[in-house]
């Protein structure tokens, strides 16, 4: 049986559902959706967290929360790769975040060893994609350099055997944070014309 873990647990998982809610709302007045979807995936995600350890139901919503965390997270990256293609990111391409849900929720169901390497996949094929922009467009280096952080976070932060568990699970967690609200801050400060 998995031991319980301390309440400060619920601290980085929390710092992702502001970055989440924040950045959300922020994308979604800008009509970039894919990108405010990608947001509220991960912060559904942390808020699963959040009530799994701060609500006392650790055991209960450990499979949900792990579930959530890896489905939801595929979803998410999948839909910032989507968005960082694409030119343009409007309300007609909700329907195209329904697909990517779908997608990562077959995934998980069917193939779930697949859940890991797609997920980092998918962030090299967006990073890939703003790095891209950058060089054609001269936009912001943030955008791509916040896909890199959310890389080599995925790759050396997660479950690294140096970091004891709680060092490693707020480091995971608030790189994730610090990730996404750069990507936010980046894409929503470049210019209309993207």
């Amino acid at each position: 049986m998995e031991s319980l873990m301390p309440i400060h647990y619920a601290v980085s998982d929390a710092a992702i559902v502001l970055v989440a809610l924040f950045a959300g709302v922020a994308l979604w007045r800008h009509g970039l959706v894919l990108h405010a979807f990608a947001m509220a995936c991960f912060g559904v995600a942390a808020a699963i967290g959040v009530v799994r350890i701060a609500g006392g139901l650790q055991v209960e919503l450990a499979a949900l929360h792990a579930g959530a965390s890896q489905l939801l997270g595929l979803a998410g990256a999948i839909a910032l790769a989507a968005a960082s293609l694409r030119r343009t990111s409007r309300m007609r391409e909700a329907g195209l975040f329904g697909a990517m849900l779908i997608m990562a929720a077959a995934i998980f169901f069917l193939a779930k060893p697949l859940l890991a390497p797609l997920f980092v996949i998918a962030l090299v094929v967006g990073g890939g994609s703003a790095f891209w922009r950058v060089r054609q467009h001269q936009t912001s280096w943030l955008v791509p350099a916040s896909f890199a952080l959310m890389i080599a976070n995925a790759l050396v932060i997660r479950r690294a055997p140096w970091l004891d568990p709680a060092a490693g699970w707020h480091a995971y967690h608030l790189l994730i944070a610090l990730g996404l609200a750069a990507l936010a801050f980046g894409i929503v400060s470049q210019p209309k014309s993207r």
